[in-house]
């Protein structure tokens, strides 16, 4: 069994906006699915698990298709765990009366779904280290190293307190602890030692 980690996939049959805004090189939201499900797969298998950090889904104000974008996971061979981001917090706000536990109880019980379990955020040792895993490094956790998303390719992997795991900066691939060895090599011997490398902390 493995772990792999993601963010930012922004799935939704009528998602076609975070192509554009995002530069992704498909033509359009259902090639771009395609894709992804296809990468993925090749990826992982059955008992792999991945923890999808926020916005799985898509869901704005004109792009409201959140019920597709979830129904993705029931295409991935690998058990997909959900931390909640942005766009799952809007349906939770508009469609679940701001429960999180109700919106997790439909995740867990709607068929066209395949969630191992949802959460808002967790801590997971990854190679030996703590790691918080949530969506917006604005709620990171000081006391350890994060695994986030939200800010897509802005910014970039690195910061001081983890490392932005969205399908944006990996070529749309998981990342799997292997990558998270490799930029825990790479933080150690170029951002730590160099604290101009850290623009924003």
């Amino acid at each position: 069994m493995s772990n792999w980690y993601m963010a930012d996939s922004h799935f939704g049959a009528d998602s076609n906006e975070i192509i554009i805004r995002e530069n992704r090189p498909y033509k359009d939201i259902s090639e771009y699915t395609e894709d992804q499900i296809r990468i993925w797969n090749s990826q992982t298998s059955e008992d792999d698990i991945i923890y999808a950090i926020g916005d799985f889904c898509n869901y704005n104000s004109h792009e409201k298709d959140y019920v597709s974008g979830l129904a993705v996971s029931s295409k991935i061979k690998a058990q997909v765990i959900l931390l909640t981001g942005t766009q799952e917090n809007r349906v939770i706000r508009d469609h679940f009366g701001g429960s999180f536990e109700k919106f997790r109880e439909y995740c867990l019980s709607e068929p066209s779904f395949k969630f191992r379990d949802v959460m808002e955020n967790t801590y997971l040792t990854i190679l030996g280290r703590r790691f918080f895993l949530t969506h917006d490094p604005i709620d990171h956790d000081r006391t350890c190293l994060n695994l986030y998303g939200h800010t897509h390719r802005a910014g970039g992997i690195f910061r001081p307190y983890g490392f932005n795991v969205g399908v944006d900066l990996n070529h749309f691939r998981l990342f799997g602890d292997d990558d998270i060895k490799f930029l825990l090599e790479q933080k150690t011997e170029f951002n730590d030692s160099d604290p101009s490398l850290n623009c924003w902390t």
